[in-house]
């Protein structure tokens, strides 16, 4: 995908009328009520008055820090009130937002705001000194804007202050092919893909998830994840303000499960996102069944597979609930498939059908389409599909054949069209709904000197989905400690990727190629190891 192609708006003439959207149309649209509560955090809140005012100001004020169309804006900042309308008036300025992961280390940091050549980052308090520090490497940074509380020697200007200026108004013609968002899947690689969102992945996946999920004006939503993640504003977010109604946004930081309850019931909250590993959090409490859930008709759950006797529990704890399972990825929008509480004992493991306006094909390794029980590569088609990554049109030709998504996903379809998800292609590992790229931890485990060679896989766990294995051969007489480890990935990996699970050999199994083969370690491995090949987590 070329940044000179896609984020281009001289010289062209007005969109027709039915692609001349964006985001901000979301909240500009005739018919929503001016005066009701769009978003709430933390007990504060904005109208939809409010929202559309802020989007605007805050855009003026980009645009007057020379932000201008097709420009990137980085955002590294946890759950707030800001960060929705933040995202409204980089749309409104006709930037592109890149949504940065704070728990990255300092330099994947840098790598992503390099790549993405971010013009300016809006930080919070916690980020606005990492930033700081590595200003004189980036040099096409020109600005770093100070969410509420962030010191202001860390910044160039205040949020309120930029939200509180005189700049004039902003004339951006929009069209809905323009790109959105840049989302990084992974950080410390060589390469880094960046997965685009236009603005009509937005509108079209906000339709999609209206449709099948019977959203409407009554209905409110209570955001558990972070919003960088693409679940957390285009899962029931985006289509909810879409509609008009009310999203509640819980800050950043560790899942507690009695809170998250209590603050359901007494909210009257109607939908919510849960990870696995927060469903499993839920159930663990002895007086589940004393809140008052009454008003929560959907949950939906996605990152892996839930359990029935895991349904079976949630049902009985939410009887008038209906749970869904979603398969979705970052290239394909947040919702590809779903599967109803309805039909997950007949479809046990499925993860559902297609969604509104989604196509789902399964294609053999000569890339011809498959008929059903025969596994393969999972390939989607649909409007909210990424039309790439950014200025990578190699990976983007790799993925992108003929309008079809190659997902890296191996699976099957059954006699019904429903999808089931049998493994990844790319060993990618999902760890407490958080994706994770083996390489990225290899190459720097493979940096420390006793190590001889590293595979890192996923191993199951009850509560996390799967955990971080990094399986080690030491150099002949090394000796390899757990804090050796730790201290090797402190500062070049998130804590979300740091293995949790070492386990020692005296060689890896490997295909006549000389490969080692991930699939047999992951067998040796499902099952509790020996003390004699296990060391204590790092």
């Amino acid at each position: 995908m070329s940044a000179d192609v896609d984020s281009g708006h001289e010289g062209r003439g007005p969109a027709p009328r039915w692609s001349a959207l964006n985001l901000c149309r979301l909240v500009e649209r005739a018919g929503l009520d001016a005066d009701k509560r769009a978003v709430v955090c933390d007990g504060e809140s904005r109208t939809y008055a409010e929202l559309r005012d802020r989007m605007v100001r805050a855009g003026r004020g980009l645009a007057a820090l020379g932000v201008t169309p097709g420009d990137r804006v980085a955002v590294l900042a946890r759950n707030c009130l800001e960060y929705l309308e933040l995202e409204l008036a980089i749309a409104h300025a006709g930037g592109i937002m890149v949504p940065l992961n704070y728990r990255l280390a300092e330099a994947e940091i840098a790598t992503l705001l390099g790549r993405s050549r971010s013009r300016v980052v809006v930080v919070d308090a916690a980020s606005s000194s990492v930033v700081a520090g590595l200003r004189p490497q980036l040099a096409a940074l020109s600005a770093a804007v100070g969410l509420p509380e962030a010191p202001s020697e860390h910044v160039d200007i205040e949020y309120d202050d930029l939200c509180a200026g005189d700049a004039p108004p902003i004339s951006v013609e929009p069209r809905m092919e323009d790109p959105h968002e840049i989302t990084y899947t992974s950080g410390t690689t060589d390469t880094p893909k960046g997965v685009v969102w236009t603005h009509g992945s937005v509108m079209w996946n906000s339709i999609q998830q209206c449709m099948d999920y019977d959203i409407s004006s009554r209905d409110s939503n209570y955001v558990l994840n972070d919003l960088y993640y693409v679940g957390g504003r285009h899962d029931f977010t985006w289509p909810l303000l879409h509609q008009g109604g009310t999203v509640h946004i819980r800050r950043s930081g560790n899942f507690d499960a009695r809170a998250v309850m209590r603050y359901l019931s007494e909210n009257a909250i109607t939908k919510v996102l849960l990870f696995p590993v927060m469903l499993f959090e839920l159930l663990r409490l002895p007086d589940l069944l004393d809140y008052d859930m009454t008003s929560l008709t959907t949950i939906m759950s996605g990152g892996e597979p839930v359990p029935v006797a895991t349904i079976d529990r949630i049902t009985t704890a939410f009887p008038g609930t209906d749970f869904i399972q979603v398969y979705g990825l970052t290239e394909g929008g947040a919702s590809v498939t779903f599967l109803s509480g309805a039909d997950a004992r007949r479809k046990m493991g499925s993860c559902g059908k297609a969604g509104v306006h989604n196509e789902v094909r399964i294609a053999s390794d000569d890339g011809t389409f498959v008929g059903p029980d025969v596994v393969g590569e999972v390939c989607v088609k649909g409007p909210t599909v990424t039309p790439g990554y950014w200025n990578d049109p190699e990976r983007t030709a790799e993925a992108i054949v003929d309008g079809w998504l190659h997902t890296g996903d191996l699976g099957r379809t059954d006699e019904d069209g429903f999808l089931y998800i049998v493994g990844r292609k790319k060993d990618m590992i999902i760890s407490g709904g958080m994706n994770i790229y083996p390489k990225e931890i290899e190459d720097v485990l493979g940096t420390h000197p006793a190590i001889a060679e590293v595979a890192v896989i996923g191993v199951p766990d009850p509560k996390w989905g799967e955990r971080v294995c990094a399986v080690i051969r030491p150099e002949p007489g090394a000796d390899i400690r757990d804090e050796d480890i730790t201290a090797l990935c402190a500062g070049r990996l998130a804590s979300f990727k740091k293995p949790t699970v070492i386990h020692l050999v005296e060689a890896m199994p490997r295909t006549a190629s000389g490969k080692v083969q991930k699939q047999v370690l992951r067998d040796r491995l499902a099952t509790p190891a020996s003390d004699t090949e296990v060391s204590a987590p790092c």
